[in-house]
C-alpha cells in the first residue's frame, strides 16, 4: 500500500465569533440556542460525539431539577429551552427519559434543536485544548483538536462560555477556581467539613438490564469487585434492578479530572461486581435478566469550580436570599455524598440516607442565583455556566443537577447578547443592565424568583382583559385515606376578605366519638409552610365510624388574593381523604420530622365561600407560573369549549407578534412521564383574531399544539381589541393560559 506523506491539515476560522460555547451539555446547549436566536454568531464546541452530557444516551442520567427528587418543590418546573426540549422529547420518543432508560433520540433531538439555528456551527468530535490570550486577563481564541478529521480548529471570538464542566477552557485561561471542599468556618455552612480538604463528589457508571424470558447466566471477569452477601451493600437499595444506579460512585482520593480513566475502570469493577451479586449472590429474582448495556463514560458530579464576583453559599440556598441580580434559579436537595461513595465500606451514600430527621436541613425552597456567579472574576470575556459556576461545594450539591445548570445556561447565553449590543464586558452587566437581563429572560420563559414582567414594549401590559368563564377552586373528593398519625396540611389561594369555614372529607375508625382541632396560617408562597402561629383555631366533632364532611367554622377576616393553609394535629384512627388532583396553585404537606415536607396530590377540602382564584386578570400579572399566587386563567370546566380571551387596548394599536404561555402542567415530573405523551392540560387547537367596526378577523389558526409556549409573528395589525379563541385542549375540559404578551417588533 502506497502511502503518502503531509501534514494534519490547520483550519483558521475567518471572521470572529460574538460567542464561543465550550460544553454541549444542556447548560451549554442553552447558552448556544438563547444567544443565536437573540442574534448572536455562536460557535458550539463539544468534544463528544453526540449533544447533551450527562443526559445523553452515552450516560443515561436522567433530568433533575428544582421540582424533582426528595426535596420536592411544587409547581417549579424549569421553563424556557429546557421545557421546549423535554416537552418535544416525551412527544415523539417512545422510550423511557428515566435514568438508565434514555435513548439516543433524546440525542437526535438535541442536534436538531441546535442544528436548526442558522447562527450556531457546531463542531462536535472536538476538544478545546487551548486558550490563547490577547492580553493576561482576555481570551482572544481557543485551540481544539477534531477526532476524526486530524483537524487543528482554532476559533476567534468575543466572548467564551465554559459550560464544559471540568472548565478545561478557563483553566487554560488562568481562571481562578476552587476544587474540593470548604472548611465550615469560611462560609459558616453547617454542611461543610470541619477542616478544608481536596475531596469532591464522585463519578457514576450506569447500566440497563433487559428480562429476555429465560434464565441466563452471568460469568464476572476476575476482576470485578466481590459482594458476596447483603451487608457488603449496606444502605444501597438494589430492588429496582432494571437499571441504575447512581450510588455506584466513585470519589474520594481520586481527582475527577486527572484521574478520569482510573475512576472509570474502578467504576467498571464496582458495576460488575454488583451485578454478579444481583445475579449470583442471594436470590434477587434476577435470572431471566442480562445486560443489555453498560455505561463507559462516567457521569461527573464535581470538577472545578470557577470564581466569579460572587460566590453562592449554603446560607444564601438555605434562606432564599433574592440577589438584585438573580437570573436563574434553583431547588433541589443539598445533596451531598458520603466521601469515596461506593468505595467508603460500611458507609452510608449519604448521611441522611441513616436518618431521615436529616433530610430537613438539606431541604430548599426555590432559590436565586445571581448573575455575578456566572462569570469569572479575572479573565474579562469568560463566562461559565453548568456544575463549575462560582459556588461552594455545599452549594454545588444543589445547583450542579442539570435542569438548573440548563437555566444557568440559558441565563448566561442571554447575557452574551447583551454584552454584544452595548459592547461591554460580563463583569459590566450588573448593574447598568441587570433590569434588562432579567426581563429578556422572562420574556423567553425563563422563571426568576420574585421578578415580574415589566417590559414597557408588551402592549398587553396595559390592556383589559375579559374571558368566556372563569373556574371556581375544586378539590376532588379523594379515595384514599392518609391517617392524622402526624401533622398535615394543604395550601390553597383565597379570593375574597373572608373565610367563613372549610369542611375536610374525614373518616373515623374508631367507635367512639372525637374532637378535632384546625388551625389557619398564611403563606407567601406555594412553597411556604413557615409560619408557626395560627391565625386562627377552630374545633369540630367527628361521629364514630363514619365516612364525613366535617365543618370547621373560622369566621375570620382575610386578606384576598393571597394564599392560606390548614393543618390538623396528629390524631391517632382519622384519617383525611387524600386525591392525586392537583389543582394550579394548590399545595399538600406533612411534618414526619421537624420540617413540613410538600407532597404530591391535595387533601379533600371545601372553602365557604368558594375561592375564584383563575379570573383572566392573571394572564397579565407578570408571572407565569404559582409562585405568590395562582397567576393563570383556567375557563369554568362545565361551559366546555369553545372559550375565549379578548385583550381591549382601549385606543388602536399596531402589532406583529403574540407570545402564548400554556399550561403543561409545572407540577409534573416530565421525566417520569410515558413516551409519545401530551400534557391534557395543554390548549391544542386555537384562533388568534382580532375586531374591526365589530367584524371578527382570523388573523391564524393553530392545530395540534403541545408545547407551553408558542410565539406567532404575522403582518402588521391595527386594532382595539386582539382575542384567542381556545377550541379543544389534549384533553382537559378546561382551557389554561398563564400569559399573553402583544408586540410590535420585527421577526
Amino acid at each position: 500500500m502506497m502511502r503518502t506523506k503531509g501534514k494534519r491539515e490547520k483550519v483558521s476560522y475567518s471572521g470572529i465569533y460574538d460567542l464561543i460555547v465550550v460544553g454541549g451539555g444542556l447548560a451549554g446547549i442553552s447558552a448556544a440556542i438563547s444567544a443565536a436566536r437573540l442574534g448572536c454568531r455562536v460557535a458550539l464546541v463539544q468534544d463528544r460525539p453526540v449533544l447533551g452530557g450527562n443526559s445523553s444516551s452515552e450516560i443515561k442520567v436522567h433530568i433533575s431539577g428544582a421540582q424533582t427528587g426528595i426535596g420536592y418543590n411544587p409547581w417549579a418546573r424549569e421553563t424556557g429551552i429546557i421545557e421546549e426540549l423535554l416537552i418535544e422529547d416525551r412527544f415523539r420518543n417512545s422510550g423511557s427519559a428515566l435514568t438508565g432508560r434514555i435513548n439516543s433520540n433524546w440525542d437526535i433531538l438535541l442536534y436538531e434543536w441546535v442544528k436548526r439555528e442558522k447562527n450556531i456551527d457546531l463542531f462536535l468530535n472536538t476538544s478545546a485544548r487551548e486558550a490563547v490570550m490577547a492580553e493576561k486577563n482576555k481570551i482572544e481564541e481557543v485551540v481544539c483538536v477534531q477526532l476524526g478529521t486530524e483537524r487543528i480548529i482554532r476559533l476567534k471570538g468575543n466572548l467564551f462560555i465554559d459550560a464544559s464542566g471540568d472548565g478545561a477552557l478557563a483553566h487554560s485561561a488562568g481562571a481562578e477556581f476552587r476544587m474540593g471542599r470548604e472548611a465550615q468556618q469560611e462560609f459558616d455552612e453547617s454542611l461543610a467539613p470541619e477542616k478544608a480538604d481536596h475531596y469532591t463528589l464522585g463519578s457514576s457508571l450506569l447500566f440497563l438490564a433487559r428480562d429476555i424470558g429465560h434464565p441466563v447466566p452471568f460469568e464476572p471477569p476476575p476482576w470485578a469487585e466481590k459482594f458476596l452477601q447483603e451487608e457488603d451493600l449496606p444502605f444501597r437499595n438494589h430492588k429496582d434492578i432494571e437499571a441504575g444506579y447512581w450510588w455506584i460512585e466513585v470519589g474520594g482520593d481520586f481527582n475527577t479530572v486527572y484521574d478520569n480513566e482510573s475512576i472509570r475502570d474502578e467504576l467498571l469493577r464496582q458495576l460488575l461486581g454488583v451485578w454478579d451479586h444481583i445475579k449470583n449472590r442471594g436470590d434477587h429474582e434476577a435470572e431471566n435478566l442480562a445486560l443489555e448495556w453498560v455505561g463507559m463514560v462516567p457521569g461527573k458530579r464535581e470538577s472545578r469550580r470557577f470564581i466569579g464576583d460572587y460566590i453562592l453559599t449554603e446560607r444564601d440556598v438555605k434562606s432564599g436570599t433574592l440577589f438584585p441580580d438573580r437570573v436563574a434559579y434553583g431547588g433541589w436537595l443539598i445533596d451531598t455524598h458520603t466521601v469515596g461513595g461506593i468505595l467508603a465500606k460500611g458507609k452510608p451514600t449519604a448521611s441522611f440516607v441513616v436518618d431521615p430527621r436529616l433530610y430537613g436541613e438539606r431541604l430548599v425552597n426555590p432559590y436565586s442565583i445571581p448573575f455575578r456567579c456566572l462569570y469569572s472574576k479575572n479573565i474579562k470575556n469568560l463566562m461559565m455556566a453548568g456544575r463549575n459556576i462560582s459556588v461552594t461545594h455545599v452549594a454545588l450539591a444543589t445547583t450542579r443537577v442539570m435542569a438548573t445548570c440548563a437555566v444557568i445556561g440559558q441565563a448566561a447565553g442571554t447575557a452574551a447578547y447583551l454584552c454584544k449590543k452595548y459592547n461591554v464586558a460580563p463583569n459590566q452587566i450588573y448593574p447598568s443592565h441587570v433590569e434588562e437581563l432579567q426581563q429578556l429572560l422572562l420574556k423567553q420563559d425563563c422563571y426568576i424568583p420574585r421578578v415580574r414582567n415589566q417590559d414597557a414594549e408588551d402592549l398587553a401590559r396595559k390592556a383589559k382583559i375579559s374571558a368566556s368563564s372563569s373556574a371556581t377552586l375544586e378539590f376532588k373528593e379523594g379515595k384514599e385515606a392518609e391517617e392524622l398519625s402526624i401533622p398535615r396540611a394543604q395550601l390553597f389561594p383565597v379570593s375574597s376578605n373572608l373565610i367563613e369555614s372549610v369542611s375536610l372529607l374525614l373518616e373515623l375508625h374508631s367507635s367512639k366519638e372525637e374532637e378535632l382541632q384546625l388551625g389557619l396560617r398564611p403563606a407567601e408562597t406555594v412553597w411556604d409552610f413557615s409560619a408557626t402561629k395560627d391565625i386562627v383555631k377552630a374545633k369540630a366533632r367527628i361521629f364514630p365510624n363514619t365516612v364525613s364532611w366535617v365543618n370547621f367554622k373560622l369566621q375570620q377576616s382575610v386578606t384576598p388574593h393571597k394564599l392560606y393553609w390548614i393543618w390538623l394535629k396528629p390524631q391517632k384512627k382519622v384519617f383525611w381523604r387524600h386525591s392525586d388532583d392537583e389543582p394550579v396553585g394548590t399545595v399538600a404537606a406533612h411534618k414526619p420530622y421537624a420540617k413540613w415536607l410538600r407532597i404530591r396530590g391535595s387533601y379533600s377540602l371545601k372553602l365557604d365561600p368558594p375561592s375564584h382564584p383563575y379570573s383572566p386578570e392573571n394572564i397579565l400579572n407578570g408571572v407565569a407560573r404559582p409562585e405568590d399566587w395562582t397567576n393563570i386563567w383556567v375557563s369554568d370546566p362545565d361551559e366546555g369549549f369553545p372559550q375565549f380571551i379578548e385583550l381591549e387596548f382601549g385606543e388602536p394599536r399596531t402589532f406583529t407578534t403574540i407570545y402564548l404561555t400554556f399550561d403543561t402542567n409545572l407540577n409534573r415530573v416530565l421525566c417520569r412521564t410515558p413516551g409519545l405523551f401530551k400534557a391534557p392540560e395543554c390548549i391544542r387547537d386555537y384562533v388568534i383574531y382580532y375586531l374591526k367596526d365589530q367584524q371578527r378577523i382570523e388573523l391564524l389558526r393553530v392545530k395540534d399544539n403541545y408545547h407551553r409556549r408558542r410565539i406567532h409573528h404575522f403582518q402588521a395589525t391595527t386594532a382595539r381589541k386582539l382575542g384567542v379563541e381556545i377550541l379543544a385542549t389534549n384533553g382537559s375540559d378546561s382551557a389554561r393560559i398563564y400569559e399573553i404578551r402583544v408586540y410590535r417588533e420585527e421577526k
